[in-house]
């Protein structure tokens, strides 16, 4: 399991350690709090993308 920390996650998302750390403690993304500081995994950031994902106009039309 690979396992990042908030620095790693700004880059893979392009915003900032601060911004993440923000979402996470807002609970906009889900992580663990560790005593070394909080972690998130892949699985973390799929969930945040999907929460955030909005439908292509493909997808909005009705079939």
């Amino acid at each position: 399991m690979d396992i990042m920390t908030p620095e790693e996650v700004a880059k893979v998302l392009k915003v900032t350690p601060e911004t993440i750390r923000k979402w996470l403690r807002k609970g906009e993304l889900t992580g663990a709090d560790t005593p070394a500081g909080w972690r998130v995994t892949p699985a973390d950031i799929d969930a945040w993308m999907e929460k955030h994902r909005r439908p292509t106009k493909v997808d909005a039309e009705p079939h």
